[in-house]
């Protein structure tokens, strides 16, 4: 058999896990001009250069063999590798491309007051990054990415938010009469969802306030029109026994609805 068969037969589809002398150098031996691959191939040619026959080749690239750490062949079909093959290739090339050995290893930040991804998605991310072998400076740019993905979803939504509560407040305003009117019983609304935001001790609660609002409000209005119709009524009732009749003086805050420990700290 030819050398140039022999050689693709014993070593043309072999993968090596190890660090090795690439060999060549100096003069190329007449012999490789007995064989078309080594004269085609200068590469191949430079890396037997330093053995004196054909026997020494075969010899040293057997040696080569036996010290690298592990083989195996890599055939046409991919597929036909075994899964354990497949994650051996994936942790080779994870470690050449400088993936992290565990998941703190990512050095990943995010800009100072954006506020569309915590601490915690920080750590889930760097998780899903070494699950997946993703090298550091791709994990940066996807982090990148994500976070200004998120923070334009953001933007659009308090956009809507924004157009609906105008709309809102718009419609109320001629339900009420004028925008004046509108304003005083959007006030009334609020009172009495405070005065219902109590917590286990039946008082009312800042942080539970808060929370239902930003479900609800925005910039101090509330934003569906079918809700502001359906609390005008019970909101003006509850000012006053019998409620604050149309065009008259607002009755006392209902009580509870604005007390608040935060606020006596602040006087």
């Amino acid at each position: 058999m030819r050398f140039k068969e022999l050689f693709r037969k014993r070593f043309g589809n072999i993968v090596f896990f190890a660090d090795g002398d690439g060999g060549g150098g100096g003069e190329t031996p007449a012999w490789h001009t007995d064989y078309a691959y080594l004269s085609e191939n200068p590469e191949a040619s430079k890396a037997f250069s330093k053995y004196k026959e054909p026997n020494d080749a075969f010899k040293g690239a057997h040696e080569a063999m036996k010290k690298v750490g592990r083989s195996f062949w890599l055939p046409d079909d991919h597929s036909k590798l075994t899964d354990e093959q497949k994650n051996e290739i994936r942790a080779n090339v994870a470690k050449m491309e400088g993936v992290p050995e565990t998941p703190d290893g990512y050095d990943l930040k995010i800009e100072k007051g954006d506020v569309s991804i915590d601490e915690q998605g920080i750590a889930d991310f760097k998780v899903f990054a070494k699950e997946n072998n993703i090298p550091v400076e791709l994990a940066k740019k996807l982090l990148t990415f994500q976070t200004s993905f998120v923070n334009r979803l953001n933007k659009f939504r308090n956009d809507a938010i924004k157009e609906i509560t105008t709309d809102s407040f718009k419609q109320f305003s001629k339900d009420c009469g004028g925008e004046a009117n509108a304003v005083m019983r959007m006030q009334w609304i609020k009172e009495l969802l405070q005065s219902k935001c109590l917590n286990s001790d039946g008082k009312p609660d800042k942080d539970i306030w808060e929370s239902f609002a930003k479900r609800i409000m925005s910039e101090d209005r509330v934003i569906e029109l079918p809700l502001l119709r359906a609390l005008a009524e019970p909101a003006q009732k509850a000012r006053g026994t019998g409620g604050a009749p149309a065009g008259q003086p607002a009755s006392a805050v209902a009580k509870g609805a604005l007390d608040y420990p935060e606020m006596d700290k602040k006087k």
